[in-house]
């Protein structure tokens, strides 16, 4: 099992490493601009404010404490001290060492602030997706980036695979009252060899998830 847990913290900290340099995304924004200058339209799909999987009691807080969350029941807190990027400040697992989540932080760069301002968090998503599709070109989006809203909070939410669609990873991007930007990030275990649970299973872990998270 020490092995495993091994496996399982190198394939999390080698998904969530930091990239460095800029993602040039203004081009696409102003295609997506109307002609009077205004953000687009973006249709919102709203969350349950409540979890549908039991939920234990272990917190997980940024550095600063200006984001929480709580872990699925019987999931567990990860000792990636070691190995983690400096971004990532919490890795947890299921029992069964088949799905991860993984909280890290978004290093501002410049222009981000003005690019929330104009196009929600929508806009540092799709600079969240442009990063990962730059850094390697196995990864490939799946589904539509969306903006969803679970009670007064706001997340912008994609999918991408990088084996061809037989694991699945999903991220949502969101903003603290303090002005960071987070990511959690829910990934699935193929190389453990044990069944992974359906994707609706994972649907509903990471939307209760995402319910829990105060920020």
């Amino acid at each position: 099992m020490n092995y495993l847990k091994y496996i399982v913290i190198v394939s999390i900290c080698a998904m969530s490493v930091a990239w460095s340099g800029c993602v040039v995304v203004k081009a696409q924004q102003e295609k997506e601009t109307t002609s009077t200058g205004k953000k687009p339209e973006q249709r919102v799909t709203a969350l349950s404010p409540k979890p549908t999987v039991p939920m234990s009691e272990e917190v997980v807080r940024s550095e600063i404490g200006d984001m929480v969350s709580l872990l699925p029941a019987k999931w567990f807190l990860l000792n990636t001290k070691a190995t983690a990027p400096v971004s990532v400040f919490a890795v947890a697992v299921n029992p069964e060492y088949t799905v991860g989540l993984v909280y890290s932080s978004l290093r501002k760069e410049d222009g981000w602030d003005s690019t929330y301002i104009k196009f929600g968090i929508v806009g540092i998503t799709k600079i969240s997706l442009n990063k990962r599709e730059r850094k390697s070109p196995a990864t490939k989006s799946v589904g539509q980036m969306e903006e969803v809203s679970v009670g007064t909070k706001r997340f912008g939410i994609y999918k991408y695979t990088t084996d061809n669609g037989s694991t699945v990873n999903r991220v949502a991007v969101f903003r603290s009252s303090l002005g960071n930007f987070y990511e959690c990030t829910m990934t699935e275990f193929s190389f453990t060899g044990r069944k992974l649970p359906s994707r609706e299973e994972t649907e509903q872990i990471y939307t209760s998830v995402l319910a829990l998270i105060d920020y």
